[in-house]
């Protein structure tokens, strides 16, 4: 498998392992209820019944069964995560560095482009004072404002550094592209990521 089937893979058995805490984490599921019925105590003329409640869910398999596929499954995701890190290590240029790198200058690229959308303004407002009237009293007037907002940076700069990383990040972005197809995993899937949970751990 290349690297970009092996990221697949390891997203698939994550969630196998997330269906089986599923059914491990139910307790109907792991449990079995059963009721006596003593209708004989109020009743002599009625029969005793032990009756079993349903289980939640109606499968063919057990929670001990359960608990050795989920054994199973990190087995199996221990050895592809090995196997992807030494995939990883014969790459060009490292490829979880260069991920989150990518990340650091796109969240810049985003606080850039709020920047490169911001204008200088004028606007009138009202502003409001209070003076004394002739007979002495303070009474409020309102009164115009002027209010002019200008940017205090350089939007062409600004510009520049948008296209800067966006091309940056997109030369990265295809670099790893071509990394996750041509880097082969030297490890064989043990499942089918095609087939679901159920049918697997029946097995």
């Amino acid at each position: 498998m290349n690297l970009k089937e092996s990221y697949r893979y390891a997203n698939y058995l994550d969630a196998l392992l997330n269906t089986a805490y599923r059914y491990l984490q139910n307790k109907g599921f792991v449990t079995t209820t059963k009721q006596n019925h003593l209708r004989s105590k109020a009743n002599s003329e009625a029969t005793d019944e032990v009756i079993e409640l349903q289980k939640p869910y109606d499968v063919d398999f057990t929670p001990n069964t359960v608990i050795d596929f989920v054994v199973k499954v990190i087995t199996e995701k221990e050895l592809l995560a090995d196997a992807i890190v030494k995939a990883k290590a014969g790459t060009e240029i490292n490829i979880d560095n260069a991920i989150a790198m990518n990340k650091k200058k796109q969240g810049f690229v985003s606080v850039l482009n709020g920047l490169a959308n911001m204008k200088s303004s004028e606007k009138i407002i009202q502003g409001t004072d209070y003076k004394f009237n002739q007979e002495g009293n303070q009474t409020k007037y309102f009164y115009t404002v002027e209010e002019t907002t200008q940017i205090d940076f350089d939007r062409n700069d600004v510009r520049n550094l948008v296209k800067k990383y966006l091309k940056e990040t997109d030369e990265v972005s295809s670099k790893l592209d071509a990394i996750e197809i041509n880097t082969i995993v030297n490890h064989i899937p043990l499942f089918d990521v095609n087939e679901n949970f159920e049918d697997l751990v029946g097995v």
